[in-house]
Order: structure tokens, then sequence, then C-alpha cells
């Protein structure tokens, strides 16, 4: 049977994140599993959202582009979200460390806490590979219908992607 010692969890502040940390917990108190929580901040396109209108091509009945929202770089105004957050006291890392110690603290339970930048599938991966993880727990999301046909989920890419098993918590 093969056992797991260096597990890495993927936490978003999603319930399924939080199921995977208990997992991961519940691992290292019964198994003495070493774990790691990993929370990836998503970079932003710094462009802003211009309104398109619909190409003179499409038929009308929904399928036109009108109403999408498109980013370009070039654009002289910031997404009015982007500077609510700026403005804001609110730290969506901070957020996260707190949510993730407090999550630790509830059980008892002492591990490291990592916040890296960038894609989240592709950074989950490559922390897991670099820092020889050798089981990966996650959450799922529940992405449905075009929404998961267009993005895919980050659980989906992780499994697919992964140099080593992957648990989706649901």
């Amino acid at each position: 049977m093969h056992t797991f010692n260096n597990v890495l969890i993927a936490y978003d502040g999603s319930e399924g994140s939080k199921r995977a940390v208990r997992i991961g917990i519940s691992m290292k108190k019964k198994l003495n599993t070493n774990i790691t929580l990993l929370h990836v901040l998503e970079e932003r396109m710094t462009g802003a959202p211009i309104q398109t209108r619909q190409p003179e091509g499409f038929a009308a009945g929904g399928y036109g582009l009108e109403g999408l929202n498109m980013y370009a770089p070039n654009a002289k105004h910031r997404v009015p979200n982007e500077q609510h957050l700026q403005g804001s006291n609110y730290d969506p890392a901070e957020n996260s460390v707190t949510k993730m110690q407090e999550l630790l603290a509830q059980e008892h339970v002492d591990a490291p806490v990592e916040i890296v930048i960038g894609d989240a599938a592709k950074s989950i991966c490559h922390f897991a590979e670099t820092n020889n993880n050798d089981l990966i727990i996650i959450g799922s999301r529940g992405l449905g219908g075009l929404k998961k046909l267009i993005l895919g989920s980050v659980s989906d890419k992780v499994t697919n992607s992964a140099n080593c098993p992957v648990l989706v918590a649901k």
C-alpha cells in the first residue's frame, strides 16, 4: 500500500477547499503525514473592460457578442472593482492566510501556509513538483455548464497535469 508523506492542500476559501483541508488534517493526525497549505492568488489583467458592439455577421438570438466585456490592455481607466480593492484595507492574501491558520488552529495542527501568485492550476502543479509532494488534495468547485466548458476547472486541470496523485474533495 502506498503511503503519502508530503501532502499539498490547495486552498481557495471555497467549501470544497475547506473539505480538502479537513481531509489533509485527518491524514496528518492519523498517518503522521506532513501537510502544506497553498493558496494561489490569480494574476489580474491590468486592462479595463470596454463595451463591444455586435458584429454585422452574427445572427440575433443570443449568439452575438453584444454586451460582452472585453479587456483591453491600453484602456485608460481601471476596472471599478480593482480600484475598490486597492482603495480598501482588504488584503486577499492576508485574509486567506488567516482563514487557513484558523482551520489549522481549530484542529491543533501546525503546518506551513504558502501563498503564490499565478495561474492556479499551473502554480499548484509546479509547487507540488518543486517541493516533492506525493499527493495533492484540492476541492471541487462544481463549475457547470458553459462556464466549465469554456474555463475548465482548476481541479480538472490539476488532475490532468500533476505528476503525483490528486484527491478531489467534494
